[in-house]
């Protein structure tokens, strides 16, 4: 019997484990990671929907300065009366419709675009090339920092280049696009 207690005993001791403070350490340690992983994940579900709107709005401004670069290059001449502001640009340039302020169409047809931006929204307008029986003014981008999106180059009076630059307050991280166009006819005065 002697020697089955001492059997048991060597057992015993040759049994390893963790003590009650390793697991403890354990345990502490495992849930620090799962916090700090549970806090990057809350972060980044409450940062999504910001995220979405800035790459919607950045998005919206790429489309715009994209079609109004596009009307500049195949466009005919900048209207310069009235005089072209950093806010306003016309433009006779071809527009795919069937009238001018119309229905879309297969074919393009000379037309006034009218791009005007006041507070923070940029509108297009289509009209004849006279101006007269403008059609409904349609929203191109909105969050702007500032309406000044044009600028002429050398002058208001005479551009041959024009920039275009939209500057959009996107979920409170602004950003700017641009972009430019050199004129193909500029106006030829002798």
């Amino acid at each position: 019997m002697a020697a089955v207690r001492r059997r048991a005993a060597a057992l015993r001791r040759e049994e390893r484990g963790f003590t009650l403070i390793e697991l403890l350490i354990a345990t502490s340690l495992g849930l620090v990671v799962i916090g700090a992983a549970l806090t990057m994940f809350v972060g980044a579900i409450h940062s999504q929907p910001r995220d979405t709107s800035k790459v919607a709005a950045m998005q919206e401004a790429r489309i715009a300065v994209d079609r109004i670069t596009r009307e500049l290059r195949q466009g005919l001449e900048v209207v310069t009366t009235p005089a072209p502001t950093t806010s306003r640009l016309e433009i006779v340039t071809y527009v795919k419709a069937a009238t001018c302020g119309g229905a879309t169409a297969s074919t393009s047809i000379p037309c006034r675009v009218i791009y005007a931006c006041s507070g923070t929204t940029c509108t297009r307008t289509v009209a004849q090339p006279s101006g007269s029986a403008p059609g409904p003014a349609v929203r191109v981008a909105s969050g702007l920092a500032s309406p000044n999106v044009f600028n002429y180059s050398p002058s208001t009076v005479d551009p041959s280049y024009v920039g275009v630059s939209l500057s959009i307050n996107g979920s409170g991280q602004p950003f700017t696009l641009g972009d430019g166009v050199t004129l193909r006819n500029p106006s030829e005065e002798s």
